[in-house]
């Protein structure tokens, strides 16, 4: 599979301008991410640290693309003129789509197999029990350990989904107790083969 290297990834980020908070989620991401990946492969578990690191970072890169507004909670962020002209042109551009949809759009060209993956999340998202590749349910749950830059329990972030986008949920039918059930089995699985817990994630990664 042909992957970005972290150094491509973040020529992404300043080509589509995206903005601060996105890229610091991102980024959180991706350190969570790498970091536990780093320590699931010591115990033989199935992951590709190459496709979770560039994976991990840009999971996120068009969230742009679904916000009305870049300056709305819980943003609160003051973009640059550059990154409103962007906002606004792929909004206009690829209006009604997923940030994942959009993003595998842009990477089909120079990475096909990569850009797949991006398919998969917005799959993901809308069915707790769709076939993916690994690499793809980790990054799902890992972004759902982070909230913004921080490291937040599980029960937490879902909560937050639920609250910010309860009535998305509601309108595409989505098995929302299926989808908490999956993640915090899928957290078990993971934290099985771990030496410490979910809970001391936080404590453990170095951000």
């Amino acid at each position: 599979m042909n992957v970005p290297s972290i150094l491509q990834c973040c020529e992404l980020f300043t080509r589509y301008r995206v903005p601060g908070t996105i890229r610091v989620h991102c980024e959180t991401v991706h350190k969570v991410a790498v970091f536990l990946t780093q320590q699931l492969k010591e115990q033989g578990y199935p992951l590709d640290l190459t496709i979770v690191s560039s994976f991990s970072l840009l999971h996120d890169f068009m969230k742009a693309v679904v916000l009305e507004r870049l300056t709305d909670p819980p943003y609160n962020y003051h973009p640059t003129n550059d990154e409103v002209k962007m906002h606004q042109r792929l909004r206009q551009q690829f209006a009604g789509m997923s940030e994942t949809k959009v993003a595998s759009l842009l990477l089909q060209d120079n990475y096909p197999e990569f850009a797949k993956l991006f398919l998969e999340l917005d799959e993901l998202t809308q069915n707790p029990h769709a076939l993916v590749h690994e690499e793809t349910k980790f990054i799902h749950y890992v972004d759902w350990r982070v909230l913004g830059n921080k490291v937040v329990p599980l029960s937490e972030r879902m909560a937050y989904i639920y609250q910010r986008y309860g009535p998305w949920i509601e309108k595409k039918q989505i098995d929302w107790e299926a989808t908490k059930q999956e993640q915090q089995e899928y957290e078990r699985k993971i934290f099985n083969q771990l030496p410490f817990e979910p809970q001391e994630l936080a404590q453990n990664v170095k951000l």
